[in-house]
């Protein structure tokens, strides 16, 4: 089961580079030459000892390797101009010659190798971040944004890492490997044999220790998350940090779990460090038997010095790419406890969009109505909403009230369909939702709320927001309707000054005007106020509400607000309670019949000379 996991992962990260195969299978045959350098360097010892050092040599010709079979022997001298004559000046040239190759194609196999790596990640990064945006909402109710962005950045990173680096390598490593086992193959088969068959003594272990490896990663790759998350939230609410003091208590906080993510880490750091000494102890045992072999070999003429010294040297190169091997094996493992974290995310069910035959919703003329709405949250529960009958014309003013938990900003997300309704239908002109594209129905609609969410960028981009071309008269028409140019103006930059994240460079009444410029740019007939004035001052919701009733000319309003003096000319006012329509009516209906909107309204009110006092 655990294999078949693993495969399942190796596939999914495979599959980024397939769209570079081209340039890998070029970067792939440069490697080859890097691995075939590296077994002419060992072979050029042989010539460097027996012939060039040794001062009774005399002639050019310099012999590379005897071909099996044929008996052919290649000379260094086949590739120089006959007028070199000298042994020196062959092997010098001949050496140089090998270096310049290997130099040339292990910086070119290397450069397309990392391409291909980086591409693939890049791919990879904007697959899950594509994949994240198209979640439905219920999803980010439900994970913490801190553990998210660790997925995407972190986790990837140390897939990219293993991907980029991890391919150049292993094709290098790999095609060395069998070069130079070619060569000790060439040299002395048997005393190839004796070398090589203590290798299964370090390959076991080092399979037993990438798994341990991986298990290790996924667990560090989590305690990563966690700091990421007291991060996100330790900035986005400092102001509270400070204002309770806590500062110690969150570094304290941070500080542990910085201390979980450092043994995690050094559980595989030792596992990893495990590799290179198990390597050069086994080195260590087979050049003493070698060693002891090739004297007796040497002694009666069987062996020269150069080819042992040439064995000596393929011996130490083999173990070398062995070493790596191991290693690039670990960051392949780490790699795959890493994937853990955003392969969830590609997995997850996107947000249902269009239902098969869906329409194009028309443009919004006639109702909006619930019938015999209820909702459930997909955890179970009791219900949120029970039996909601509504009709809202073209044109209306609707008000949504009640205590909190009553419903509210759940029946207001149904319309744009952040959440389908588990019961009943909605419509818009008497077409279900659930039967017309999910673009076209958000295309009529705008929402402004609370929490008003502006991103770091310019003013401009703000209101036009993915429509940066937009008509300078539009936007500039946008904010003086939002009551927000003269404020806009006054900026260092004026519609082109960055106001930081979430905007945290202006007032709070200055965000909620750019959220109604924003909203009055996209025109859209259907609008949404989501308790969009509750936190404001008095002058701040003074200009709000001047800007908010420029935005409700002419547009089906749906508002949520809990300061019931803000509400009173609306066309209707309904009254939710448990997740039903207890009442519904206007503001003056509603008081005379002394109902629940009635509670309310005394509710709210009769605390209201005590906060004058104060």
């Amino acid at each position: 089961m655990e294999q078949a996991s693993q495969n399942g992962e190796v596939r999914r990260l495979l599959a980024f580079v397939r769209p570079y195969t081209a340039r890998l299978s070029a970067a792939v045959g440069l490697m080859g030459v890097v691995g075939l350098a590296e077994a002419f360097v060992a072979l050029m010892i042989i010539p460097l000892m027996d012939r060039v050092l040794n001062p009774a040599t005399t002639g050019r010709a310099i012999a590379l390797v005897t071909l099996p079979f044929t008996e052919k022997t290649i000379y260094l001298n086949d590739f120089l101009p006959d007028r070199i004559q000298h042994v020196w000046a062959v092997f010098a040239i001949s050496l140089f010659a090998i270096f310049l190759i290997k130099g040339l194609a292990e910086f070119f196999g290397n450069t397309n190798i990392q391409y291909v790596g980086h591409a693939a990640v890049t791919d990879l990064r904007n697959q899950v971040y594509a994949r994240l945006i198209h979640l439905p909402v219920g999803f980010f109710q439900e994970h913490a944004t801190g553990r998210l962005m660790s997925a995407v950045i972190s986790d990837i990173e140390r897939v990219r890492a293993a991907l980029s680096e991890w391919l150049a390598d292993f094709f290098r490593q790999s095609f060395t490997l069998l070069a130079l086992i070619a060569v000790l193959v060439h040299l002395d088969w048997r005393l190839a044999v004796g070398s090589l068959v203590l290798l299964p003594l370090v390959v076991l272990p080092v399979g037993r220790l990438g798994r341990r490896i991986r298990a290790a990663v996924a667990n560090s790759q989590s305690r990563l998350a966690d700091l990421s998350q007291i991060l996100q939230e330790t900035i986005s609410g400092n102001r509270v940090v400070k204002a309770f003091g806590m500062e110690r208590f969150e570094a304290q906080k941070f500080s542990k779990t910085s201390r979980r993510l450092l043994r995690e880490n050094m559980r595989w750091i030792r596992a990893h460090a495990m590799t290179s000494p198990l390597m050069e102890l086994l080195g260590a045992v087979v050049v003493v038997l070698v060693v002891w072999y090739a004297r007796d070999q040497i002694k009666y003429g069987v062996m020269t010095t150069g080819t042992l010294m040439a064995f000596l040297y393929a011996l130490f190169k083999v173990y070398e790419p062995v070493k790596r091997l191991g290693g690039i094996y670990h960051q392949f493992q780490q790699a795959l406890g890493a994937s853990a974290g955003f392969a969830s995310l590609l997995e997850m069910p996107v947000e249902v969009t269009d239902a098969p035959g869906a329409r194009a919703l028309p443009p919004f003329s006639q109702s909006v109505q619930f019938e015999k709405v209820g909702f459930t949250y997909p955890d179970g529960g009791p219900a949120v909403l029970r039996g909601i009958d509504l009709n809202v014309r073209s044109g209306e003013v609707v008000a949504i009230v009640g205590l909190s938990g009553a419903g509210k900003t759940t029946l207001v997300n149904l319309l744009p369909r952040f959440h389908s309704p588990t019961a009943g239908r909605v419509r818009v002109d008497g077409q279900d939702l659930r039967e017309v594209t999910l673009r076209s129905l958000r295309e009529q609609l705008a929402i402004v709320t609370q929490e008003t969410i502006l991103f770091n960028d310019t003013v401009w981009n703000n209101i036009c927001y993915g429509r940066p071309d937009m008509q300078v008269a539009r936007v500039t028409q946008a904010a003086e309707a939002a009551m927000a140019h003269d404020f806009i103006s006054a900026l260092p930059q004026g519609y082109h000054t960055l106001i930081g994240d979430r905007g945290q460079r202006l007032s709070g009444g200055q965000r909620q005007r750019i959220a109604i410029a924003r909203a009055l740019v996209k025109n859209s007939p259907i609008l949404i106020l989501d308790e969009a004035t509750s936190e404001l001052d008095s002058e701040s919701e003074m200009l709000v509400q001047r800007a908010l009733a420029n935005l409700m000319a002419g547009r089906t309003v749906f508002v949520i607000a809990h300061r019931l003096s803000t509400i009173r000319r609306a066309d209707k006012i309904v009254v939710l309670e448990d997740g039903t329509i207890r009442e519904m009516g206007k503001h003056d209906e509603l008081l005379e019949r002394g109902g629940a909107y009635a509670r309310l309204y005394e509710l709210q009110f009769a605390d209201a000379p005590e906060v004058s006092r104060d």
